[in-house]
């Protein structure tokens, strides 16, 4: 179905907004070849990380279904099949109607809710993709694995900066096009993959300008809050040479950890977020450094701006960030961030084995040419 732009008079746009506020919204439909007979109607929060049942209901015999919700703005759902897969619902208008055969579950069905529609689109084309670029990644990888032909590697370069650019396209043409608060903020999400920090924090800023009653936009845009600045890099950094202050914090296993009980040693304390895609696409280089340092009297400290300890936990795990990690679980609340004064993540700070702070804002071959310098 294509999306349909409307449109009208200021007057059309107000009642419009106004019918969205009042939040109730239907969604009704079928599911053909169900593993299992609930089904649910699931709120993703913009403000916390547990999701919320909002319905559930048991199929009918021909798979028929009728789920209910209320919400004051535009949100993202979830209609969750028992033992089966879930799709993304946006609640763009009160009656919107779902049909799906789990054997092709893919191939969904939405009617009149042009936001999930065009998630649904965006899923597909976005699937296809990312699953190229993947390919092209390994590929490249095995080439640089062992000796080979020079062009043969230059040409596979070439190609995954293309197929990576025609993918931040695709998510950026979608955000600057969509109508929908709600669908702008999940792409947003995709987005922080693969996207540079700079082109996001843009991206974040112009969507909460375009819809500023949006509570998720406004959250996105803060969690994102642009990358550390200037005075907190290089030699501008308050810091600098000065006693790296302490902090105590949980690990993983909710044990404390202290920034001090590392003195002795050379510790880049990094602070990041398993939500943070700048962090999480930095973080291969800190898996770098630490490997190839690790050695030379120098480890890791992640200090995490989480919430959520779960995704804190698997991101650790899927980043293979096999240092100490701590956490207040406070987001931009945590002591960490009116601690070391930085206003924006992946920030870091080099600690040397006095405990001054020599060096901040480590990013890329800067890192390693850094622990080179002090690590002879």
């Amino acid at each position: 179905m294509k999306r349909i732009f409307f449109i009208g008079s200021l007057a059309a746009l107000l009642i419009s907004c106004e019918q969205k506020k009042q939040g109730a919204f239907v969604v009704t439909g079928s599911v053909q070849n169900a593993p299992g007979k609930k089904l649910s109607l699931i709120e993703v929060p913009y403000s916390s990380p547990q999701p919320v049942v909002l319905d559930s209901t048991t199929l009918k015999d021909k798979g028929t279904f009728t789920l209910r919700g209320r919400s004051n703005e535009e949100g993202i759902y979830r209609l969750a099949i028992e033992n089966g897969p879930d799709i993304i619902l946006i609640n763009d208008n009160n009656d919107i109607k779902v049909n799906i055969d789990v054997n092709d579950y893919r191939n969904y069905k939405v009617e009149e809710s042009p936001a999930s529609e065009s998630l649904h689109q965006l899923f597909e084309n976005y699937r296809a993709k990312d699953s190229s670029l993947l390919v092209t990644f390994k590929q490249l990888d095995t080439l640089q694995a062992k000796p080979a032909n020079d062009s043969l590697v230059k040409a596979f370069e070439t190609k995954k900066t293309y197929e990576l650019a025609t993918l931040n396209n695709l998510i950026k043409d979608f955000i600057d096009k969509s109508k929908s608060p709600a669908a702008i903020f999940y792409a947003l999400g995709l987005a922080s993959r693969t996207l540079p920090q700079e082109e996001l924090q843009l991206l974040a800023d112009a969507s909460a300008k375009k819809f500023p009653e949006h509570s998720g936009l406004a959250r996105i845009k803060s969690m994102l809050a642009v990358k550390a600045p200037a005075e907190n890099t290089g030699t501008g950094y308050a810091l600098l040479n000065q006693q790296a202050p302490n902090l105590t914090m949980p690990d993983i296993n909710g044990k404390p950890v202290s920034i001090s009980s590392f003195k002795g040693k050379f510790v880049l304390v990094d602070f990041w977020a398993s939500w943070c895609g700048p962090c999480r696409q930095e973080n291969p280089t800190v898996v770098a450094a630490y490997n190839q340092f690790k050695d030379k009297n120098f480890t890791v400290l992640g200090v995490s701006l989480d919430e959520d300890k779960a995704a804190w936990q698997k991101a650790i795990t899927k980043d293979n960030l096999t240092w100490n990690h701590m956490s207040d679980l406070k987001q931009w609340e945590s002591e960490a961030v009116k601690a070391y004064g930085f206003e924006g993540i992946p920030f870091n700070v080099l600690i040397d084995p006095q405990g001054k702070i020599i060096a901040s804002g480590l990013r890329g071959e800067e890192l390693e040419s850094k622990l080179k310098e002090v690590l002879k």
